[in-house]
């Protein structure tokens, strides 16, 4: 029985192989360590598929499989650091279906699925709620699968429900956002399957509530998570003293932020009538606005929210930090440090605490 299973598993592995390579890539079928194009540490994925200078590390989900989630999230971080790489976690339904898993599907970009989101605001004026609740859900399905890909938790494929009780687990979502989420989820399948459901508005609104929470909320990360070093020692000043102030403070570094957005508005309609601008001086100025933005969400945020987020910068702001280093040892910028406490060390200069 066992043998039969593995059989019918390789079969359909081989099915995906000959999917990629109709689409032009060239692909290695449980590729041996030294076949693999960077160091896994002893990962063997089931498949790769690469095509031109991209390529993809595939890891076949069964019922065989024993790795966590959290392994998987630290090979896909690790596969992720490679450009034009990316890790692939797929089902045996995926193989099925006609669309060819990281190569036929999008997900709308967080500026559609807000821009999404406020569309739907325009049917609940138009007392449209039933398709407001289904048409919101989509856009909250949405937001999940891109949050899993930000966070490199490669999920973004699963059933929605095991993507949910994934990112609640890995404190994406809090609990309270777990189960209203749960409870719309079964709102939602019992519209989507034709039953009657006697949907009120207010739990229409509290839908809407939580997927304005989680859209503002995972935007704000993932543009933290993109800024350079430099913008983000930028950020982790100006959150230092803004979270430190008092009330009186806080409101004059929000008022700060505004004359910014403005003269950031204004640069851009200067921008808009002057041809030739230095691409240089053009970043910086992306860069600034980016910075400003980022800053301005987290001062609008409700004290629960910036709670919440205080924890979760704290979190972030280590990691990268020990990222940093560990760049900048590899990097050997740490080398001439690390030769002069060696030398103080042999020449006696050194202390015990």
């Amino acid at each position: 029985m066992i043998n039969n299973t593995k059989n019918l598993l390789n079969e359909k592995i081989k099915s995906l192989a000959d999917k990629y390579v109709s689409e032009g890539f060239q692909v290695l079928i449980k590729p041996k360590t030294d076949e693999l194009p960077f160091n896994l540490d002893n990962y063997q994925p089931d498949m790769i598929a690469t095509k031109n200078n991209s390529g993809l590390v595939i890891e076949i989900r069964t019922s065989f499989s024993r790795i966590s989630v959290e392994r998987l999230q630290a090979l896909a971080e690790e596969v992720n650091m490679h450009p034009g790489w990316h890790f692939l976690l797929v089902s045996l339904e995926d193989i099925e279906a006609k669309s060819l898993p990281g190569i036929s599907e999008q997900l709308p970009s967080w500026q559609e699925l807000t821009d999404r989101f406020f569309q739907a605001h325009k049917l609940i004026e138009n007392d449209a709620i039933e398709p407001t609740f289904l048409y919101m859900w989509s856009i909250f399905e949405g937001a999940l699968r891109k949050r899993a890909i930000d966070v490199s938790i490669p999920i973004e494929r699963f059933p929605v429900i095991g993507l949910l009780r994934h990112l609640y687990s890995l404190g994406e979502l809090s609990i309270s956002q777990f189960d209203l989420a749960q409870a719309c989820f079964e709102v939602r399948n019992r519209l989507a399957h034709g039953y009657i459901e006697n949907l009120t508005l207010s739990v229409v609104h509290n839908f809407d509530n939580l997927v304005r929470e989680l859209l503002a909320e995972w935007k704000v990360k993932l543009a933290i998570s993109q800024l350079s070093s430099e913008d983000l020692a930028t950020f982790r000043a100006w959150f230092a003293e803004f979270d430190a102030a008092a009330l009186d403070k806080r409101q004059e570094l929000w008022r700060n932020l505004i004359v910014q957005k403005s003269n950031l508005i204004s640069l851009e309609l200067t921008i808009d009538l002057i041809n030739e601008i230095s691409e240089k001086k053009l970043k910086k100025e992306l860069d600034d606005e980016q910075v400003i933005n980022v800053k301005f969400a987290i001062s609008q945020l409700s004290p629960e929210d910036l709670a919440a987020f205080r924890t979760w910068f704290a979190e972030f702001d280590a990691a990268a930090w020990d990222k940093q280093i560990e760049k900048d040892a590899t990097d050997g910028r740490l080398d001439a440090l690390a030769e002069k406490a060696l030398k103080h060390l042999r020449e006696g200069r050194c202390t015990d605490l």
